[in-house]
């Protein structure tokens, strides 16, 4: 395959401009969600916001434009590489003084005035890495040793790795993105049947080992056992949620999300129900579906292989996580402590989204009229 024998066109400036309205969206929701907090560790209320622009929306911009411009052979022949050089990050966080602890997971890598999330990184570079595995692989995936049994054991290493921090969340993301690129790519039923019978024997031991995973399923199914203990993060969002009301107590208004643990983080979406109620979230809804409906048909339009299945990779981890995080904090699956993407604080999070969104952009410049 020779990407540079087509002629790139216009890129695609309708999905440029839902990601943009996602960002700027997402910058206007933690402007409201952060001032409380930001001036009671900091003295002032608009610290995360500064953050996450000078650290997250700087960085990200100049990563969307990189790769925009990539040419997408050479983001193929590097694929390998790539996922390597994550990897070896990922396995730096439990080095000393390298690897930062938060809540009981070592997730951060810790570079002086610098910390980041290796495993964010992972989620792209795992997902270029799987585009090309099975564009080689096209003529060979559905027989059982060169399609299903490889693929196990690639998302088993990735699994392993995250398990360890522990970090349950991001490994559902990247396993269930990873599915989805295999259906893309013409797996048979029953391998995905198996692989998700895999899925659910992996959760089960791993709820069995990790006394957190277990505390976690009890409060899903007993939230009122222990409100002002291990249940007291979801009842506080759901009532969040609640007050919010059809439109909201107001931006600059603060009801029950003052009291919400991880406001700026993965709970922010209560933040954004209770300040701009129904209307807010259904605005949010509508640019995540906008998201969807125009990366996939950038994947439908796509001309070669390993870019359809590349978008269908980075369009499924951004709405997984999206459903994963508003059901977690809306009482509909336990909850994982995953970021909303585009709208959650953290630097990391949002300079590998903003380039996915970017390889996007690049992919629309080669798609069919």
């Amino acid at each position: 395959m020779k990407f540079k024998k087509i002629k790139p066109k216009n890129v695609d400036w309708r999905f440029i401009l839902i990601v943009a309205s996602l960002l700027v969206f997402g910058l206007f929701v933690l402007s409201s969600a952060s001032f409380v907090v930001g001036e009671k560790k900091f003295g002032n209320p608009q610290y995360y916001l500064k953050e996450q622009l000078l650290k997250g929306v700087l960085i990200g911009i100049i990563s969307f434009f990189i790769f925009l411009k990539i040419p997408l052979a050479l983001l193929k022949k590097y694929s390998f590489v790539f996922l390597i050089f994550s990897i070896a990050l990922m396995v730096m966080v439990f080095f000393p003084k390298l690897g930062l602890s938060h809540s009981g997971s070592t997730r951060w890598l810790n570079f002086g005035p610098i910390a980041f999330q290796p495993s964010e990184l992972l989620k792209l570079s795992f997902l270029i890495y799987l585009a090309s595995w099975f564009e080689s692989r096209r003529k060979e995936l559905q027989k059982f040793n060169s399609g299903i049994l490889p693929f196990l054991i690639i998302v088993g290493i990735i699994g392993f790795l995250l398990l360890m921090q522990p970090n349950m969340g991001t490994f559902s993301i990247i396993a269930l993105s990873a599915v989805a690129i295999y259906f893309a790519a013409g797996a048979k039923l029953r391998h995905l049947i198996i692989i998700g019978a895999s899925g659910l024997v992996l959760f089960s031991v791993f709820i069995f080992l990790k006394p957190y995973g277990t505390e976690r399923l009890k409060i899903f199914l007993n939230p009122q056992d222990d409100i002002k203990g291990s249940a007291y993060q979801i009842n506080q969002a759901l009532t969040s949620i609640g007050a919010g009301g059809t439109g909201g107590i107001g931006l600059n208004q603060n009801l029950v999300s003052t009291y919400l643990p991880e406001t700026i983080g993965d709970s922010i979406f209560a933040v954004l129900a209770e300040k701009l109620g129904l209307f807010g979230v259904s605005f949010a809804l509508l640019l995540y579906f906008l998201f969807i409906i125009f990366s996939f048909r950038i994947a439908l339009k796509s001309n070669e292989y390993f870019p359809k299945l590349l978008t269908v990779g980075i369009t499924s981890w951004v709405i997984i996580q999206s459903f994963i995080n508003i059901a977690a904090i809306s009482g509909i699956i336990p909850l994982t402590g995953v970021p909303l993407p585009f709208i959650s604080y953290g630097s990391s999070a949002l300079v590998v989204n903003l380039a996915g969104a970017g390889i996007i952009a690049n992919i629309s410049r080669y798609i069919k009229t």
